[in-house]
């Protein structure tokens, strides 16, 4: 019997060396993207909920400004960490998800698509764990908001996570493809060149596993079109324009 997911590697953050798990779930109830597996990047030692209150979310989530301050106040995510993250911390601390190594991911995830980072910025794994998991896929979604400090070949495999025009001029410059968050529709208007996400449009939506726009430079643009544009949207919407100020604001 197939396991419902696999530990594809364990080690630590390369931001702030606290030890951290991927974690590869197989099946999903997620409507927006569609059946995809996911990719978890979660701490390894402290709840997915205690870590947004202490800090401790930086070793998975990097830079992010999305995080909010550290305590969990103005935090911008749509990702609500009370529910799946956790539920996955919960079974991976029980020991229900045998470990796999990168050999078996072939067949593994022959035919089967990967959403990269469900939680946690997937460049805070190695790049031979993100090219395996790829490689060996049907194909992908990833985002990264660490593309300004990382290298040039991550492109490859994830979309510049910008919150800002003036980001997303300079991720282009580097070499990225982008995925904008925006607060409004009149922002999204102000986007040249760039598509709304088709999983959040009001008529025509798409599922995540049939687009596969988000997947970087190695599978191109998708209706011509270089970036992919959204509004907001989740309990953390109204925070985003703070959030933006804040990735423009020098360090």
């Amino acid at each position: 019997m197939a396991a419902k997911g696999y530990v594809v590697w364990e080690g630590p953050s390369p931001v702030t060396g606290a030890p951290i798990v991927a974690v590869l779930t197989m099946k999903t109830s997620n409507r927006k993207t569609g059946q995809m597996a996911q990719l978890w990047i979660i701490p390894r030692d402290v709840a997915p909920t205690d870590a947004l209150k202490t800090g401790e979310d930086e070793a998975v989530c990097g830079s992010c400004p999305l995080r909010g301050d550290g305590t969990g106040k103005g935090r911008a995510c749509y990702v609500v960490i009370a529910q799946a993250p956790l539920a996955v911390w919960k079974s991976y601390r029980r020991g229900i998800y045998p470990r796999i190594g990168v050999m078996q991911l072939a067949a593994l995830l022959d035919g089967v698509k990967v959403r990269l980072g469900a939680w946690g910025d997937p460049a805070m794994l190695p790049l031979y764990i993100v090219r395996a998991v790829t490689e060996a896929s049907a194909g992908w979604t990833g985002y990264t908001h660490q593309w300004a400090s990382i290298p040039a070949v991550w492109a490859e495999y994830l979309m510049a996570s910008v919150d800002s025009e003036a980001e997303r001029q300079v991720a282009n410059a580097l070499g990225w493809r982008c995925f904008l968050v925006v607060a409004d529709q009149a922002a999204m208007a102000a986007a040249p060149h760039a598509v709304e996400c088709m999983a959040t449009r009001p008529r025509n939506k798409r599922q995540c596993a049939d687009c596969l726009a988000c997947s970087g430079t190695r599978r191109g643009a998708v209706s011509g079109a270089v970036d992919i544009v959204l509004v907001a949207h989740g309990a953390g919407a109204k925070y985003v324009g703070a959030a933006a100020l804040t990735a423009a604001s020098p360090a």
